[in-house]
């Protein structure tokens, strides 16, 4: 149980350091979610669970909105993954830039992003790069 918590409050912290870094009050967010204000003030709050397609969402947000203030280095290169690996990496062709969108967020070079659940990716380099 205590897990569950630690997720939900690192889900709520993320929510909010996303909305920060777009500099947006959360009815700017709420509104380019499509969602209700209450519903972000909620996840921010740690009041309720943020569900996957609403991180995704902030994460794609968080792409678009950052794209030109970060160096474009794709994932494979931020990890450090061997060349003979690219070829059957699904990111690959992506240019490495969503890898955490592709193939079901699935990162054979990263056992932590073996699973479907978005949460270990948020501690990846990649989506560091994204969040600092």
């Amino acid at each position: 149980m205590q897990s569950e918590n630690n997720d939900k409050f690192n889900h709520s912290e993320t929510v909010k350091k996303i909305r920060v870094h777009l500099g947006m009050t959360q009815a700017k967010v709420a509104q380019s979610l499509g969602i209700s204000i209450r519903a972000i003030q909620s996840y921010e709050q740690g009041w309720r669970e943020t569900p996957t397609h609403v991180m995704v969402q902030l994460l794609v947000l968080a792409a678009a909105y950052r794209s030109n203030a970060i160096e474009r280095k794709p994932c494979w290169a931020i990890k450090g993954c061997p060349s003979s690996k690219l070829e059957k990496c699904p990111c690959y062709r992506t240019n490495g830039h969503f890898c955490w969108l592709v193939s079901g967020r699935k990162c054979a070079e990263n056992r932590n992003c073996e699973s479907n659940d978005l949460t270990a990716c948020l501690n990846c380099p990649v989506v560091e790069q994204l969040l600092s």
